[in-house]
């Protein structure tokens, strides 16, 4: 064999040492990553190499050969065990001893093996294992659902949750307003709301199904549209409104986003209720005559929010249509589409829920619009389609738009 042939093999076992090595560096890390959520982590760690087929080890036996010795170098320089199983090269060519498995010993190996980034993201995540141990007498599993639920919290964060948490422990807040308990040094707004993540946690460390608050109750806001009530304000209900004047109206429109509810037009003998998104969910306890209403619309965004909150105002007793929300339309507008949040985050696809308030051409456009088949957009927010166009909708539904 020519010196440019010894090279050539010696830089391509070069390369696959390289992949191998890059491959058992992502599978102890995978698992420093599963296990860092475990309040106990279980060591030591074993898993299997994908063995070669009987015809892949005779076809490129050396191949074979150079990975397993890569592997057999790779796990002697970290501690690490291994097996292996004699395997026949053919029939007079004898056999060669193939890696079957791995075992990394124990934690202080698999950290030296992992990334810098790896093994940070372990080391902080035990170590709030650590602190919440020294501070409060809760079990493992708490300890486990205390640590996951803050997982995206930064470092002052989860420090506050433990102050919080000693406070409460000490303080009965019960029946205060979240924003009214005076915790030093803490904003007014850092409980969150009834379902906040911090408010969960403490509350696992404290073994309390709840803080006790006296909540803010739901609103929903609502405009006049009815040309005899122009100049009235918009109004706000927290309580059952039962006695309402346009209770007696028989047009409502239902919209999801302010700049839309802000902008709908004169319309005689009809109201315009601002849905908030999920706060739609309310209308039916603070506005029960809505449900008697003759002709209510609604009209969200199109994406698979919006339509999950249109089937939920069925479910809830409300007779409603909708404009703007299906396929035809989603294709008419799809230019003014988007793949992130108000975060900046990706719109992933999500599962098919139960919605059993939606039509079918509405069902057709939410089956799309959760799993991204057969649209290039997840979302169409409402605002990006022209008001005029719901008008015409609405128009064309009967609706008295006073020109």
């Amino acid at each position: 064999m020519s010196s440019r042939n010894a090279g050539s093999v010696t830089e391509r076992e070069r390369r696959l040492a390289a992949r191998t090595e890059q491959w058992l560096v992502g599978k102890v890390e995978d698992y420093l990553d599963k296990q860092r959520f475990s309040a106990n982590p279980q060591w030591p760690y074993e898993f299997n190499v994908k063995q070669p087929s009987k015809s892949e080890l005779i076809r490129d036996s050396d191949t074979c050969i150079a990975q397993a010795r890569a592997i057999r170098s790779w796990a002697q320089s970290y501690g690490c065990r291994y097996g292996e199983k004699s395997r026949s090269l053919g029939a007079y060519c004898g056999t060669t001893p193939l890696v079957t498995r791995v075992c990394v010993p124990g934690e202080h190996e698999a950290l030296e093996i992992a990334g810098r980034q790896c093994a940070h993201r372990y080391c902080a995540t035990q170590q709030r294992f650590s602190c919440l141990r020294g501070e409060f007498d809760v079990s493992e599993d708490v300890l486990a659902a205390v640590v996951y639920k803050l997982k995206d919290m930064d470092d002052l964060d989860f420090e506050l949750v433990c102050q919080a948490a000693h406070y409460f422990a000490r303080h009965d807040a019960s029946g205060m307003r979240p924003r009214a308990v005076a915790i030093p040094g803490f904003s007014a707004k850092w409980l969150g709301g009834k379902g906040s993540v911090r408010r969960k946690a403490i509350c696992l460390l404290l073994g309390r199904e709840s803080l006790d608050f006296e909540e803010r109750p739901g609103e929903i806001r609502l405009r006049y549209l009815d040309s005899a009530h122009c100049g009235y304000p918009d109004l706000y209900v927290t309580q059952p409104w039962r006695t309402a004047d346009c209770a007696r109206f028989r047009y409502a429109v239902i919209v999801e986003n302010k700049d839309t509810y802000q902008e709908m037009p004169q319309i005689d003998d009809c109201i315009c209720v601002f849905g908030c998104g999920r706060a739609a969910n309310r209308m039916v306890s603070l506005l029960p005559w809505l449900a008697d209403t003759p002709h209510v619309v609604y009209w969200g965004d199109m994406d698979a929010d919006g339509l999950e909150i249109l089937s939920g105002i069925r479910e809830s007793g409300i007779d409603c249509d909708s404009i703007l929300m299906n396929m035809d339309v989603y294709r008419r507008y799809r230019r003014f589409g988007t793949e992130y949040t108000e975060q900046g985050r990706r719109i992933e696809p999500r599962k098919v829920g139960a919605v059993p308030g939606l039509r079918a051409e509405e069902r057709e456009l939410y089956e799309a619009l959760c799993t991204g088949e057969g649209v290039e957009y997840l979302r169409i927010e409402q605002e990006r389609i022209p008001i005029v166009d719901a008008v015409a909708e609405l128009c064309a539904a009967g609706f008295p738009i006073v020109v």
